[in-house]
């Protein structure tokens, strides 16, 4: 005879293998149908694998500091810079408090902080290094998330290896017509996205099926994926040569036999990211789905990892992708841009 389960831990552990989250967490406040990515709860097991180190802290002697850049919102209130365009936010859980961290060509990554974390920021005074009692894994978050830096603007190992990664995908870029751009977003917010797109299509949020395929949940313009597409419009500026504006995202979940028949994309897509977010099973490297362009010097598959994209000219590069193998999904984002002076509809 079946007994009832009461054991509250080990509901705690079942509800985290099966992608929940604890009643008894910071977390459980957050609506699952917006954004939000709490450091002090992190959805460690959604991380990319190549990120599974990025919360080792290296002990290499320096001290750490309060990032002067750090922007420390409370509840509801939006940084100055993003006051004008406030609506890109509508997805967005702004309840409690959230640091906003200066990113590549002024670009803002928001974090959200729970009470500890919240607590420790509180406690830091500028120009003065984070004391010893910080426990090391709260030092290690706030260290990714670039909250915490170096003293005197030494840049992150991520920040150094994004600039350099961006001088050599533009160079790529412009001879062949497209170039892979790896860890293009925040680990936490791949592993934050992957909670949040989960959700929205076991949810019923995201319809399955559009005019490419029946094998796809799909939506135009989801608010989520539209602040990304901003905040990263100045690095494929940066790879194209010239200067962008954002047209259109897309957000694609594909399902086992889905394909992606041979095209080129219309006009609003003639500088395009595909994101790689989310693939089952997990892979510990590369997917085993690729892309495929048909190029001039023939056709090329790029296998992506999660977190990666692929920069490409939509409207000249002919691209797709064959049948997905039964067992798996594949999430992706498609981010679209046009020049700067381009005057056709943005949609």
């Amino acid at each position: 005879m079946a007994s009832s389960v009461n054991n509250s831990a080990w509901l705690d552990w079942m509800s985290a293998l099966m992608g929940g989250v604890s009643r008894q967490t910071a977390t459980a406040a957050f609506p699952p149908d917006r954004f939000y990515c709490l450091l002090d709860e992190l959805p460690l097991h959604l991380l990319p694998q190549s990120a599974r180190g990025l919360l080792r802290l290296e002990q290499d002697g320096r001290d750490l500091y309060l990032n002067p850049e750090c922007i420390v919102c409370p509840a509801e209130q939006i940084p100055e810079p993003l006051v004008a365009n406030k609506e890109l936010l509508s997805g967005f859980a702004l309840q409690g408090t959230i640091a906003w961290v200066p990113g590549c060509g002024g670009s803002l990554l928001p974090f959200w902080l729970g009470s500890e974390y919240e607590a420790v920021l509180r406690s830091l005074r500028p120009e003065e290094p984070v004391p010893a009692s910080v426990p090391p894994d709260v030092k290690a978050s706030l260290a990714a998330a670039n909250i915490l830096i170096c003293r005197n603007g030494v840049p992150s190992p991520r920040d150094h290896q994004n600039e350099q990664m961006i001088k050599n995908v533009a160079a790529l870029f412009r001879r062949r017509g497209y170039a892979p751009l790896r860890n293009l977003l925040h680990p936490f917010h791949v592993a934050a996205l992957r909670r949040y797109y989960r959700h929205q299509i076991r949810s019923g949020a995201i319809e399955l099926g559009d005019r490419q395929s029946v094998r796809r949940y799909a939506v135009h313009n989801e608010p989520v994926a539209r602040f990304f597409h901003h905040q990263i419009a100045s690095q494929m500026s940066a790879v194209a040569g010239e200067s962008l504006k954002p047209s259109y995202v897309y957000f694609a979940s594909y399902l086992s036999g889905a394909e992606l028949k041979k095209h080129t994309d219309r006009e609003q897509c003639e500088f395009s990211l595909t994101f790689c977010l989310d693939f089952s099973p997990e892979p510990a490297l590369a997917t085993p789905w690729p892309i495929s362009l048909d190029t001039s010097d023939g056709t090329v598959s790029v296998y992506q990892a999660l977190g990666d994209g692929l920069a490409y000219r939509g409207t000249r590069l002919p691209h797709y992708r064959a049948p997905l193998p039964e067992g798996q999904t594949s999430t992706s984002i498609f981010f679209h841009y046009v020049r700067q002076d381009f005057t056709g509809s943005l949609r």
